[in-house]
């Protein structure tokens, strides 16, 4: 694996954003908070130079957030959501694939890629919170899917824009320079 100086300063930098912003999250009903880990991830998977620097970052993530309170809400180890904080790792590869399918716009393959993730990630939290709280699949559906559909569509197009606006040296792989 080919470490190069700018490669290994991107990742930290984007482990350190995840890190930073994802401690953070906004209360916006009894049991609903939002935060931007997501939106993150995605940016994470689309700027990937390889393919394994999306699965480090978030790895490194989802080691860091043992011992320090680095998830949403200031959180450490292992609760209800940290599924979703696993699925983080599972669905970073697949994003990373489907955003290099050829022969489709951009934002067309983002999308794709984006909300194959998504659906990655609802669906190992789902299950992982579904065992951990002993809740039935339709409560921990209503309780940890349906009301953040909306929130994770607008994170979707919010990473989309920032792609659009970035110069395309930030996201280019590295064989693709050469």
């Amino acid at each position: 694996m080919n470490m190069t100086v700018r490669r290994i300063t991107k990742d930290a930098v984007m482990l350190a954003l995840l890190c930073l912003v994802g401690m953070f999250s906004v209360p916006l009903g009894a049991n609903i908070k939002v935060s931007l880990q997501l939106l993150i991830v995605f940016l994470i998977c689309l700027t990937a130079d390889t393919f394994y620097d999306p699965m480090i970052i978030t790895g490194l993530y989802l080691a860091l957030g043992m011992v320090a309170p680095i998830y949403a809400g200031f959180s450490v180890g292992v609760t209800p959501t940290f599924g979703y904080v696993i699925s983080f790792v599972v669905l970073s590869p697949a994003v990373y694939f489907l955003n290099k399918i050829p022969k489709i716009p951009a934002v067309v393959r983002m999308s794709i890629a984006c909300v194959g993730g998504l659906i990655i990630c609802y669906t190992i939290g789902t299950i992982f919170m579904m065992f951990y709280l002993s809740w039935d699949l339709g409560k921990t559906l209503l309780v940890s899917v349906v009301p953040y559909i909306p929130f994770d569509i607008a994170k979707i197009v919010v990473v989309i824009l920032i792609m659009l606006i970035l110069p395309p040296s930030v996201y280019k792989r590295e064989e693709q320079k050469q």
